[in-house]
């Protein structure tokens, strides 16, 4: 498989388009990175969600990627653009180039993700922070599925037509996610909740009882939800994890 193709048509498919962010989630979600000198995007993709307001949040911000679509994208606004080798993960950049880094929803889909912290650490200057994402695996509806239907949520882009071509090959938990920057040489770090989750979502595992997820996130008001126990056992109740690691001084 080639992963610069993979996602050259992963994001010439525009099948994948966020909101972009309001002031109050990148405060957040991204506040470490502001203020900061030079910031790296890793795996910026097409530079949606949080990338406008973290570009007028830092002084300087760089974007690196596989896809020369997203690599386009990126000179075209007039930002500096580094292309990652797929076979190392590399970037063409000095070493402790910048002080800030994020890498969002980005470590589930690569095939070797330590490597990838460790170019991040490489290129970031000592007391530079890393915020970086991923798709919690211990969330409590992923675990049903994983009891129930020995099912991974891989999520396929089309899976009406192909359930087998999810681009999620690697699945985290909290754990986990603490122990890859660890082993990659970050300390003081510190994972918790990232984004909207719902108790409700239990339901996801299957038809008829998948319905009852879409009707409470539809229907029911957001402290039904009870969200907050997210906050409280991230581990289990957190639908994403969410990651704030420092290079040591």
């Amino acid at each position: 498989m080639d992963a610069e193709k993979l996602y050259d048509d992963y994001w010439a498919s525009g099948l994948h388009v966020w909101e972009q962010w309001t002031e109050e989630e990148f405060k957040r979600w991204m506040s470490p990175l502001a203020g900061r000198e030079n910031v790296l995007d890793y795996g910026c993709g097409m530079g949606l969600g949080y990338q406008p307001r973290l570009v007028k949040a830092v002084k300087k911000y760089s974007g690196a990627d596989v896809s020369e679509v997203s690599l386009a994208d990126l000179r075209k606004k007039g930002f500096d653009a580094f292309k990652i080798d797929t076979q190392n993960s590399k970037i063409d950049c000095p070493d402790n180039t910048f002080d800030g880094a994020v890498c969002s929803e980005v470590f589930e889909h690569l095939y070797d993700p330590l490597a990838s912290a460790k170019e991040i650490y490489r290129v970031m200057k000592p007391g530079g922070v890393l915020v970086a994402t991923v798709p919690n695996f211990g969330y409590h509806a992923w675990r049903v599925l994983a009891f129930l239907r020995a099912q991974v949520p891989a999520e396929p882009d089309r899976p009406k037509e192909n359930r087998f071509n999810g681009v999620h090959i690697r699945f985290f938990s909290r754990l986990m996610f603490r122990r890859l920057f660890q082993s990659a040489g970050f300390d003081n770090v510190w994972v918790g909740n990232y984004g909207e989750s719902s108790v409700w979502d239990v339901f996801q595992f299957g038809p008829p009882f998948c319905y009852l997820t879409s009707f409470t996130r539809k229907r029911l008001p957001r402290p039904l939800h009870l969200e907050f126990m997210a906050d409280v056992w991230p581990n289990v109740f957190a639908q994403r994890l969410r990651a704030v690691v420092y290079k040591p001084k």
